[in-house]
């Protein structure tokens, strides 16, 4: 059975403060400690503006495939991680308009004997284009992603949490916008997202394609404030196996409105929220139905201080058994405080809610073969260690907590020093060599070192 079964701004800098703010609200989350960014021209070449980097981490992990705490004794591999990370930014800004690129491969190693790493660089590019005019205003920007046990990419609710089988993910969008006057406009923001495992029977996670287009009717309230009404239609295709429960794919709508409020040109909060259906075809019978929403807000505590603050209340389709989705909420906290000239501690933490739809139900489906019910109980032989959650619906609660330290030693180079923990508690039990356990409880204890160069 798989384990996841299906650089110290100047004092008082407030846009130093807020890149680094709009940096973490723009990744979803606080997975890793975030530092000060120096404000640099770059390096001019030409017409373009480089901005070359490169980061060197060592993190002692006591937990780095998440295993269960309630396994037996040994069977948690604990291991250090080195980690390099090359990065070049490339800018090529004219008139009102400007092309980015970025390309940051990943050299990650493990210390630790006890598995065989298959694949040690990840790769991650960056494209965007943007052209500000006024009648029209068009964005079009692509992700893409080939990677292992970088799942939270794919997998934003956080269900698989690790996998070392190799993976490719490309996220494509584009947003055009009709100037209707000094205060109107209407958007249109398509996207397509397609995620491919290398071997499907061995990943921790399902390979996908989801397509999805929003229309947008904005109208700015203020200067600095932005009010929209939007609705959005959302297709996704799952490849679960067939000899299980079959695929599973889902057509979603949601409507509702969105604030945005611009702070010193850097800081943004912003509220999105609406009433969304989700149907799906395959799986079980469970459709969602119910408000979704996305918030996030920054406060600037004095020259020195600031604090975040970010909630989501979202559903996810689920490969779990026999369940189409799970309904995630999540709260996160963010303060950073600097100290002095080059010195600052950052400090996080944050909750985490997953509620699934279904009751466990391992039984024998119509789609699933004899040869999955070899002892002809009724039950699919490959989940039969989970009898005794029979009728339960899983409930996630996910903790994370992290407070660091960093230093910019020279206006190139900076050192920061960490330590988080992430704890995971369920309530499904499944039968493990004669012990019962719950194969999704998990703690997870690491200590960061990092030492980055260059320009950010």
């Amino acid at each position: 059975m798989r384990t996841a079964l299906r650089a110290g701004a100047i004092p008082g800098s407030r846009v130093a403060v807020g890149l680094v703010l709009l940096a973490w609200v723009l990744s979803g989350g606080i997975a890793r400690a975030q530092t000060f960014r120096t404000i640099s021209d770059g390096l001019t070449v030409g017409h373009f503006v480089l901005y070359p980097s490169v980061a060197f981490e060592y993190t002692d992990d006591d937990n780095v495939f998440y295993g269960s705490r309630e396994l037996p004794g040994g069977q948690i591999i604990k291991s250090g991680v080195r980690i390099i990370r090359p990065r070049i930014l490339m800018d090529l800004p004219f008139r009102a308009n400007r092309v980015r690129w970025v390309y940051s491969p990943v050299y990650r190693d493990y210390t630790s004997k006890s598995f065989d790493q298959t694949q040690r660089f990840s790769h991650f590019f960056d494209f965007e284009a943007t052209h500000l005019g006024p009648v029209l205003t068009m964005r079009a920007a692509d992700h893409l992603v080939l990677g292992t046990v970088e799942l939270g990419e794919v997998d934003r609710g956080g269900e698989a949490v690790f996998g070392t089988t190799p993976f490719r993910s490309d996220t494509t969008e584009g947003e055009v916008t009709l100037n209707m006057g000094a205060r109107n406009g209407l958007s249109f923001l398509p996207l397509y997202t397609s995620v491919k495992f290398d071997d499907s029977k061995s990943a921790s996670f399902l390979s996908y394609t989801r397509k999805q287009v929003e229309l947008r009717f904005q109208h700015a309230v203020s200067l600095p404030t932005l009010l929209y009404g939007f609705c959005s239609l959302d297709d996704t295709q799952q490849e679960r196996e067939q000899v299980l429960f079959g695929n599973v794919s889902y057509g979603a709508r949601t409507v509702g409105v969105g604030l945005r409020r611009t702070l010193n040109q850097e800081v943004v909060t912003s509220l999105n929220a609406g009433y969304k259906v989700i149907d799906f075809t395959g799986g079980s019978k469970s459709n969602f139905t119910g408000p979704v929403f996305d918030a996030n807000a920054t406060w600037q505590l004095g020259d020195a201080t600031v604090l975040a603050m970010a909630a989501g209340h979202q559903a996810y389709q689920s490969f779990y058994v026999n369940n189409n989705y799970y309904v995630d909420t999540e709260v996160r906290l963010h303060m950073t405080h600097q100290i002095g000239h080059n010195v600052f501690w950052d400090s996080s933490i944050a909750f985490t809610n997953n509620h699934y739809a279904d009751e466990l139900d391992i039984s024998v489906t119509p789609e699933t073969p004899p040869s999955q019910d070899l002892n002809a109980d009724g039950r699919i032989d490959a989940y039969e260690s989970l009898q005794p959650s029979v009728g339960r619906r899983r409930r996630d609660h996910v903790y994370h907590a992290e407070i660091g330290a960093g230093w910019q030693i020279t206006r190139t180079l900076r050192l920061f020093i960490g330590y988080n923990s992430d704890r995971r508690r369920s309530n499904v039990e499944q039968l493990v060599s004669g012990q019962i356990i719950d194969p999704f409880d998990y703690s997870v204890n690491r200590v960061l070192f990092r030492l980055e160069a260059g320009w950010q």
